[in-house]
């Protein structure tokens, strides 16, 4: 028997075994999405923008999705001064704090928002003050309204998430330097 007719077989078979267990092959190759939990109640005002700013990670990035309620891995709450930030304790898990400072300095919420749930994603800031790079946040001013991340910051949140399991050491940079100094 030829190695191609062989091979022929062995694919065959393998499809037939998948069908008989109920999986289609883009069932095999597609993997699951973690759900995050998520508990807004402490936020304020800006519950609806938390609400929103998931809305917006889980259009942008399918290995990941953003749930209210829940058992929550991820709180978010409003704060008076300290400066918006977030204190990530394993990926898709931590604190987030939106100070109402910040949004009176004219800072767009659900830009803030999204950005800090970014870094609870596992992503690093990267003070580059350019716009349509969600993680710059605050440096790109107050003129800057875009609440989206780029397709990089998708694709790096994306691949961490990949294969619906997460890594607990993952931790944002930054924001470990600054509790360090604190």
């Amino acid at each position: 028997m030829s190695a191609k007719r062989l091979l022929g077989i062995l694919a065959a078979t393998l499809l037939s075994l998948i069908t008989l267990i109920g999986l289609t092959p883009s069932a095999i190759a597609a993997p699951q999405a973690r759900t995050v939990y998520y508990n807004a109640t402490g936020a304020g005002e800006y519950r609806g923008t938390a609400d929103q700013a998931a809305q917006i990670w889980n259009q942008r990035v399918p290995n990941v999705r953003l749930v209210a309620g829940g058992s929550a891995t991820m709180t978010i709450r409003v704060t008076v001064g300290g400066g918006s930030r977030a204190y990530p304790q394993g990926l898709g898990r931590g604190l987030v704090y939106i100070d109402r400072n910040d949004v009176n300095a004219g800072h767009y919420a659900l830009r803030i928002m999204t950005h800090e749930i970014g870094h609870i994603l596992g992503l690093p800031d990267n003070y580059n003050g350019v716009c349509s790079q969600l993680m710059s946040g605050g440096s790109a001013g107050t003129s800057c309204r875009n609440p989206n991340p780029n397709t990089q910051e998708a694709a790096r949140v994306n691949q961490l998430f990949a294969g619906g399991f997460s890594n607990p050491n993952i931790r944002s940079t930054v924001y470990d330097r600054e509790l360090a100094a604190a």
